[in-house]
């Protein structure tokens, strides 16, 4: 038997669920996630299984992941404020807005390397992904998925 109790409650729980789904900066973390475990997976390949030098495994990693998460970014984080469809000069400016992501990863993964040197160096991959993705954010939100554009 539905209560007005019951209808309440879903009501308050679906309202919430519909804005958190509208919170891009929510949706970015998850197209980030979803981005961070490519890279992870990649990095992992290349330098500790291939024993790959970490930047060139890094930088080959992240190359794969920023054209992913590009297209989840446009398709769904940013969809609201993006009138256009993907296309390369879009493409371009989150790649080289991601750059500045990326050297702020070499960075911190080099850092951890020198000072823990840790037998997996996927670990210090994982912080300096992690390190990158709020100016990753901030950049992509004003200079690329920006109507304004």
């Amino acid at each position: 038997m539905h209560s007005v109790q019951d209808d309440f409650f879903f009501s308050n729980y679906r309202e919430k669920l519909e804005k958190w789904y509208k919170n891009n900066f929510l949706r970015f973390l998850i197209v980030g996630a979803l981005g961070t475990i490519v890279n992870i997976i990649v990095f992992f390949i290349f330098a500790d299984v291939f024993h790959q030098d970490v930047n060139i495994a890094a930088i080959f990693a992240f190359c794969i992941a920023v054209s992913q998460n590009y297209i989840l970014n446009h398709t769904w984080s940013f969809r609201e404020s993006v009138s256009s469809r993907i296309n390369i000069k879009s493409y371009t400016k989150y790649v080289c807005v991601n750059i500045f992501g990326l050297f702020v990863n070499l960075f911190a993964l080099n850092l951890i390397l020198i000072v823990f040197n840790p037998s997996i160096k996927t670990v210090a991959q994982l912080f300096g992904v992690l390190s990158g993705t709020l100016f990753n954010f901030i950049l992509s939100k004003i200079f690329v998925f920006n109507e304004k554009n």
